[in-house]
């Protein structure tokens, strides 16, 4: 052995010794005497277990980790005797405990599987109670990876259903929840033992209540070689139909695994099969240990090949002269025209996505007198890729639907965000690129109807055919949602939230309430719904179709409702039941008389940027964004009569009128009258005045930056409507880490693309949403004179509220903040702020990664967060249409 080796082992010797009760650290020490035999990282089979405690649905981002009061996991050691404070558990108390992995180990890598319960808790009780929501709980485990080395490594760790964790108590946040593997984090270790503490939080979303509830999680450590690596497994290229490419697009992941920042030169074709090149033929930086996806354009030379090789150029950004590669391989699937197929298109936010199309039959269709077809948009559930078989295949059974049948991916298997603002984007963008698609491959048959959809979806995509359907009332047809749920919120109920103040919870809702389709119900009126769920289902219970078709029926348009006995939450031919298909045959070959549906409607909006007209007439912005919006109408044919509630402004599209050529329009029984030209081709606007009157206007070329709209509308989610890739800003020392996460968040949690920089000029032509990494008190000037939030050295972070009081936070320790700004085009800009380290790691949790958190337009956090949770928020709340601080907002 070399004799930093022999030193390292007799220092574990000692240290065993001393705490011969730790038994990871015998473990470790067997592993270390090995070491010169052993070329991979070794992970533990021990591992020390303390918990359960209380946790709430998505509560974890907010902190709430009851430890953390006495200095947090970390600052604990093993000790069998120790008892600490717990709700769950007998006499109010839980000790450590061990707990054996499975460990699977391969030259070069290392990968364990740790699955943790505790059967002493009567979860039964706690369950016919509480519900699924006593089912849900954190503890946390302590393990250690040794590197074999006798030089520091660069170490790729996985770690699958995993939100946060410490190695060598250093803080990560976000890990790989649903498994995705599309970031993992990349350690530059030295030889030896590393600590590992690892937060595990059961989460009936993704981990079951039907079944004992224990956590498995796996982790999975490799040593790298350095450099760029693509990940040719998650490489998105079209399929080849009937000798050509769907889509010239395509993309790869590409991850960073050196200490230098690496910058990617171009893409080229290996062979003479393919032409390949970048987008826009700019490079594209990675810093250090960061993943970005790279777009590139790929075109067939002459016969479609069985497989092609592409190779990408780059170079350490110190070292531009001398370039390296990288070769990939891929096997393209050839298929017919008319089979289920994969093609490309461009998400809102610049990145490559794809769904699966199939146009409809040439044989069945050709005799229809229109010539023209509706999209079948079909909803995936959570945890598929459009791309697997069991999604491309869902309609087999019906193979002759007039219509273009299409399968978003929604960018993950999770659709991004549950099918809402990043999800749904996508959907829309696929939708919109058929046309293309009619054009690349020269389709000879019927055109697509872009505008009218039949909506279907299972599972989270049933969730997610409610939020289209309560969305785009003026663009769906027909929805059928199958086994699907109203809300997260209902899905699993937040009770075990940490106890806090009542108007922070109304806060927590309303930054939900786009969520909530049992409140957008009216919405769905004159819609036909088909609504099916299997009577037995214990992962989406039957009590979310019953009582949404019990609301449809209180609105007076009654959906359809197929109970499945004995049948449980998926079965083969779930979407293709003789009562689905006999829906779509009639959805496909019948529209509803919007004429009639329009005499009389309501329109419910929790956040008018997400929303979409009925009968001509759209919301713009909400008076206070924190309670719905409503619109109702009535029309005799010549008058229209509008009564508003909490409405700022809408606007008419006349060219939408369904009745005669002009008709007059009365707005909350106030005197003035207007008269709306049905040939005019511009929208008409109106605005509620400082004095409580509605004012006609003309349509203008847009918003100014006062003026919050579009894009920059709802909760702290609204940076994901970019138009563009993310561009993180970081600003002071200390920041690196942070923005890093940040960008490998994005990265993991949805395939975004983020562009990482020290300089705010650098991102000055973008128009994508700007994250702004700040640390201590730098001067934030911000587009809206007298913005409400402003940073001061002396005093901290100082805020405006509507009254006009001042109120300033800020000096303490562990003070964050994070706060929505306006920019030019509707974009936004996100600042991330922290008065130290401790408070930037905290502020950077709550950047939006997972749904039903509840992060309002601004959040002032306190110290207190980290084991409170929302109880320790100093403020928050939201900004209105001016961007002025909401009424409703807190104050601590």
């Amino acid at each position: 052995m070399h004799l930093r080796t022999v030193l390292c082992a007799q220092t574990l010797l000692a240290i065993w010794w001393t705490f011969a009760e730790h038994q990871h650290l015998i473990d470790s020490l067997h592993a270390f005497n090995h070491l010169e035999n052993v070329k991979t990282p070794l992970l533990s089979t021990t591992w020390q277990i303390l918990g359960p405690f209380q946790i709430g649905t998505r509560e974890a981002t907010w902190g709430a980790d009851p430890l953390e009061y006495q200095g947090g996991f970390r600052a604990l050691e093993y000790d069998a005797q120790t008892r600490y404070k717990s709700s769950l558990t007998n006499n109010g108390v839980v000790s450590w405990s061990l707990q054996k992995a499975i460990i699977k180990e391969a030259p070069g890598h290392g990968k364990l599987a740790l699955e943790v319960g505790f059967p002493k808790v009567d979860w039964a009780f706690l369950t016919s109670i509480y519900g699924w929501a006593a089912l849900q709980y954190q503890a946390w485990a302590r393990g250690t990876i040794i590197l074999d080395s006798h030089i520091r490594r660069t170490v790729i760790l996985y770690t699958e259903n995993v939100l946060e964790f410490w190695i060598d108590n250093k803080s990560y946040f976000g890990g790989d929840v649903y498994a995705f593997r599309r970031a993992p984090l990349v350690l530059q270790l030295d030889p030896g033992p590393h600590r590992i503490d690892i937060r595990l939080v059961r989460d009936v979303r993704y981990m079951g209540g039907s079944r004992e509830p224990t956590v498995r999680i796996e982790l999975e450590a490799q040593v790298s070689k350095g450099g760029l690596v693509a990940l040719s497994d998650k490489l998105v290229v079209s399929d080849i139909v009937d000798g050509q490419l769907a889509s010239p697009l395509a993309s790869i992941p590409l991850r960073n695994e050196d200490q230098t920042s690496i910058r990617v030169w171009s893409v080229r074709s290996f062979d003479d099969s393919v032409n390949v090149a970048m987008i826009d033929n700019l490079s594209l930086v990675l810093i250090a240990g960061q993943s970005r996806p790279l777009p590139f354009m790929i075109s067939l030379r002459d016969r479609a090949p069985s497989s092609f090789s592409f190779v990408v150029d780059y170079s350490f950004i110190n070292d531009q002269e001398n370039r390296s590669t990288q070769l990939i391989h891929y096997q393209p699937k050839q298929l017919t025209i008319f089979d289920p197929h994969k093609f490309s298109f461009l998400h809102p936010s610049g990145i490559v996505s794809y769904a699966i199309l199939r146009p409809p039959s040439l044989e069945t269709c050709a005799k229809r007198i229109d010539r023209t077809f509706p999209i079948m948009v079909g909803l995936h559930g959570a945890g598929l890729d459009a791309d697997s078989d069991l999604v491309r295949h869902t309609l087999d059974l019906v193979p002759h639907l007039c219509a273009w049948v299409l399968f978003p991916n929604g960018v993950t298997p999770w659709s991004g965000d549950d099918w809402h603002n990043w999800g749904f984007a996508d959907v829309e963008a696929a939708i919109t690129a058929i046309p293309v698609w009619i054009n690349n491959v020269r389709w000879p048959g019927a055109n697509a109807d872009v505008q009218r959809w039949l909506v279907i979806g299972h599972s989270n995509g049933g969730q997610g055919t409610w939020f289209i359907a309560t969305h785009r009332p003026h663009n769906v047809i027909a929805a059928a949602p199958v086994s699907g749920y109203l809300s997260i919120s209902t899905y699993v109920p937040y009770q075990f939230w940490q106890e806090f103040d009542p108007r922070l919870n109304s806060i927590l809702q309303s930054a939900m309430n786009d969520y909530k389709h049992e409140l957008l119900v009216q919405n769905l009126v004159g819609i036909p719904i088909m609504q099916q769920h299997g009577s037995r289902d214990d992962n989406v219970p039957a009590y979310h179709s019953r009582r949404m078709s019990q609301l449809m029926f209180q609105t007076g348009w009654a959906s359809e409702y197929n109970e499945l006995p004995n049948q449980g939450h998926w079965f083969e031919g779930v979407m293709t039941t003789p009562v689905l298909r006999e829906f779509y045959r009639h959805a496909l070959a019948n529209s509803p008389n919007k004429s009639q549906l329009c005499d009389e409607f309501s329109l419910v909006v929790a956040n008018a940027g997400n929303m979409g007209p009925k009968c001509g007439l759209e919301v713009d912005r909400l008076e206070s964004p924190d309670q719905y919006g409503r619109v109702e109408v009535k029309s005799n044919g010549t008058v229209w009569s509008i009564k508003t509630s909490n409405i700022h402004c809408f606007h008419l599209n006349p060219a939408s009128c369904l009745g005669p050529d002009s008709f007059i329009l009365l707005i909350d029984n106030q005197l003035e009258q207007f008269r709306i030209d049905c040939q005019d081709t511009n929208d008409v606007v109106f605005s509620r005045s400082v004095e409580g009157l509605w004012r006609r206007s003309k349509a203008s070329s847009g918003p100014t930056i006062v003026e919050r709209s579009g894009r920059q509308l709802g909760s702290l989610d609204a940076i994901l409507n970019t138009h563009g890739r993310f561009c993180v800003v970081r600003c002071g020392h200390g920041t690196f880490s942070t923005a890093l996460q940040i960008a490998r968040n994005l990265f993991q949690y949805f395939g975004a693309d983020v562009e990482i920089v020290d300089a705010p000029s650098t991102c000055a032509s973008h128009q994508g949403t700007i994250i702004r990494v700040v640390l201590s008190f730098p001067s934030l000037p911000s587009l809206v004179e007298r913005y409400p939030i402003t940073i001061e050295a002396s005093r901290g972070i100082l805020i405006r509220d509507v009254d006009g009081k001042e109120r300033v936070y800020g000096l303490d320790p562990m003070v964050a903040a994070l706060f929505l700004r306006p920019l030019e085009s509707e974009a936004l800009e996100l600042v991330v702020w922290g008065s130290d380290e401790a408070g930037l790691r905290q502020a950077a949790r709550l950047v939006p990664m997972l749904t039903g958190v509840g992060q309002p337009d601004f959040i002032i956090l306190g110290k207190e967060c980290s084991w409170k949770g929302v109880n320790g928020v100093k403020a928050m709340g939201f900004f209105d249409h001016s961007w002025n601080i909401s009424k409703a907002s807190f104050f601590a």
